[in-house]
């Protein structure tokens, strides 16, 4: 076990559940992942298998070092609820540390404390789904989006996956045969397979999760010159600058706008079309710093 003074950032979603532990000096102690913990499981019968997950990376962590601070970014958790009191509390015990040191938030929350202070300007969020946020400096929250991809979620990794796959199997429809080209060509390898039981299967199957791995074979497409691709990718940062919109318009003017999650390495087809769509004169930020890690300098800075 380290002896350094340690600040730990866990990530926590419907997918997965990652950590990184920072030394006083920001650098890297350790990291490790784990299986999915949200909130939203908690209202659940996976309560239980939820708490489980939780407490073996935990314990992970502990095999490593006793953190200073511990801050928490949760999926579907509401601030300041009975389940986020509850969470600080396991993970308090977990490591033996006095919870007054351990802050769970919602993960939307971790994210903008990331990229601004609160007041200064509109997160753009963009993963699986897509949200925008803004934390007033009184602590009062707006968000757009964020309705999950049954609803909406336009702009973001599963939507972008879902539009590159539907424009690809149209085409095919209409011509009779598979179509050519980089974004039909990656959309196949990384399926496994071109024919429609191979593509049924991996997408039925494996589900949301499964069409939002898409996204970088649609960006990659469109770095290889696909259209199609470039076409997907400049819709989806339209999508994206609509919630930014939405946004500013509740505060009442216009803040400098921040893109982050994974949908933000997709380039300058999507990121072009989100700041055309932006209004005049907004500054855009683009970072590719993964949430676990905006957690782990959360809690380094809080120390």
């Amino acid at each position: 076990m380290s002896d350094r003074a340690a600040f730990l950032g866990i990530d926590a979603g419907g997918s997965s559940t990652r950590w990184l532990l920072l030394d006083a000096a920001g650098e890297e102690l350790a990291r490790g992942a784990g299986g999915p913990v949200s909130a939203i499981q908690l209202a659940t019968p996976e309560r239980a298998a939820v708490l489980e997950r939780l407490t073996a990376l935990l314990r992970q962590v502990a095999a490593t070092a006793t953190p200073a601070r511990v801050v928490a970014g949760v999926t579907g958790l509401e601030p300041d609820s009975p389940d986020a009191g509850f969470l600080a509390t396991t993970i308090a015990e977990a490591l033996q540390m006095p919870q007054a040191a351990v802050s769970v938030m919602p993960d939307i929350h971790t994210a903008y404390l990331a990229a601004f202070r609160p007041g200064e300007g509109v997160l753009v969020y963009a993963g699986t789904g897509s949200v925008a946020f803004h934390l007033a400096a009184d602590g009062t929250a707006i968000r757009a989006g964020g309705h999950g991809f049954l609803i909406d979620d336009a702009g973001g990794g599963y939507w972008i996956g879902r539009e590159a796959l539907k424009g690809v199997l149209r085409r095919w429809d209409e011509q009779g045969a598979a179509p050519g080209g980089p974004l039909a060509a990656g959309i196949f390898a990384a399926l496994g397979g071109h024919d429609w039981n191979t593509i049924r299967r991996e997408v039925y199957g494996g589900g949301r999760a499964r069409v939002a791995a898409l996204t970088p074979v649609v960006s990659l497409a469109a770095a290889r010159g696909d259209e199609q691709a470039r076409l997907v990718l400049a819709a989806a940062g339209t999508e994206l600058a609509r919630l930014a919109r939405i946004v500013s318009g509740r505060v009442g003017h216009a803040l400098p706008v921040v893109l982050a999650g994974g949908v933000a390495r997709c380039g300058a087809p999507l990121t072009d079309a989100l700041a055309a769509a932006l209004p005049s004169g907004t500054r855009l930020g683009v970072t590719s710093r993964e949430p676990v890690e905006a957690a782990a300098r959360l809690a380094r800075a809080q120390a």
